[in-house]
């Protein structure tokens, strides 16, 4: 059992105890307490007005971020920040109306986001520990260290409420050589048990990262990724571990073993992947998106495929080139309507008519949600719970 740390106290809510009280008039036989009123249902429209704010298109591209270090002894390049940077980055995805998401959000297309704003999804691989280190600060007491990236977004969500701290660790387990997650072995159990608490996503990263799964036996392919959930689940059994992100985005070749990626049993461990995630490079487009359907035929947004999650990787020295976070904080800017904006209701999918084309009406149904439809220049909108369009 590992040593627990103090910050875990610092940041954890203590749960309070309620007394309950009778009310004048119980002994009567009369409550005094009015019926609780009727649950409000769901909207399952989005106001014109609404439309017109927000110019919503939830069948738009949405970006998934890859980094690896947050280290100020490191220059900024391809995966890695200084933590002054990863500060701008955070500053530059809010002031262009970005807002944070986990992975399995996307996957389950439950992104919580106001209305005019995009989702983004951050994710972090390998488990440096630059992403999350504990420090003893001059108190005595044990805290997050405010230049690490959980420190980092922890103090951003405090600046800016509206950014909720959402982010997907694809974290590596103790196996072979690999360190503990995050390096300081005496937190580990208090780290997972913070991200699972406080709104972040632990990933399934394998157990010992290998340096290509494209020759790799079915047999070796679920052993890895069964080893990984048994060696996390053993610190925190409350980690999903269901999204995958397959190392250098070397996906196997054999039918058999590519296919054990998304489910299988190993060693009594049972595992079903909701995604998998790959390395690079694009922008990808929305769950409700058709299969093989881009709102960019040039190829520069990759079709939705919960199998192959590309990302894009910040890399300031290729800002002019697509697969940066650079290049397409600018190409977003540039191009407003390819990207999703969000009508701020979990309930409906809306989209503008000219791309209308792109939505798989049989998705949106199969997850409960109504899809409407708006002309381009604010014309009345339509609705539909995923059959023919009716003009309300």
């Amino acid at each position: 059992m590992q040593k627990r740390m103090n910050f875990a106290r610092l940041f954890f809510l203590t749960p309070v105890i309620f007394s309950l009280f009778l009310l004048p008039g119980c002994h009567s036989g009369k409550t005094g307490v009015s019926a609780p009123p009727a649950p409000k249902k769901p909207a399952v429209r989005v106001s014109d007005a609404d439309i017109q704010a927000f110019k919503p298109n939830e069948v738009g591209a949405i970006m998934v971020i890859m980094y690896h270090r947050i280290d100020k002894k490191r220059p900024n390049g391809p995966m890695n920040r200084t933590p002054d940077q990863f500060r701008k980055d955070l500053d530059s995805l809010y002031n262009s109306n970005y807002r944070p998401v986990n992975i399995s959000d996307i996957i389950d297309n439950n992104m919580d986001v106001p209305g005019g704003k995009t989702p983004v999804a951050i994710s972090f691989d390998d488990s440096w520990d630059s992403q999350f280190r504990v420090m003893v600060g001059k108190d005595g007491q044990t805290h997050i260290d405010p230049n690490c990236a959980v420190g980092i977004m922890e103090t951003f969500n405090k600046t800016h409420p509206d950014w909720p701290n959402k982010a997907t660790f694809f974290v590596l387990p103790q196996e072979a050589q690999i360190p503990p997650p995050f390096y300081q072995a005496e937190a580990v159990n208090d780290k997972l048990e913070y991200l699972t608490k406080h709104g972040y996503e632990i990933g399934n990263h394998t157990a010992t990262h290998p340096g290509s799964m494209r020759t790799m036996p079915v047999e070796q392919v679920k052993w890895q990724i069964a080893q990984a959930i048994r060696d996390i689940r053993k610190i925190n059994p409350d980690a999903q571990l269901q999204v995958l992100a397959v190392p250098y985005g070397n996906v196997p070749r054999q039918a058999a073993a590519k296919q054990a990626l998304l489910s299988g049993t190993e060693g009594g461990t049972t595992y079903k992947n909701k995604a998998i995630v790959l390395a690079a490079w694009r922008p990808i487009m929305s769950p409700v998106a058709k299969a093989g359907k881009s709102i960019m035929p040039s190829g520069q947004i990759a079709a939705y495929n919960p199998y192959r999650i590309e990302r894009v990787l910040p890399d300031p020295k290729q800002a002019n080139k697509a697969g940066t976070l650079e290049y397409y904080l600018k190409f977003f800017k540039d191009n407003p309507t390819i990207r999703y904006v969000s009508d701020g209701n979990l309930n409906v999918v809306t989209v503008p008519a000219s791309n209308q084309r792109l939505v798989d009406a049989a998705k949106v149904k199969a997850q409960g949600k109504t899809l409407q439809v708006y002309g381009g220049s604010g014309e009345p909108s339509a609705t539909s719970h995923g059959g023919a369009l009716n003009v309300e």
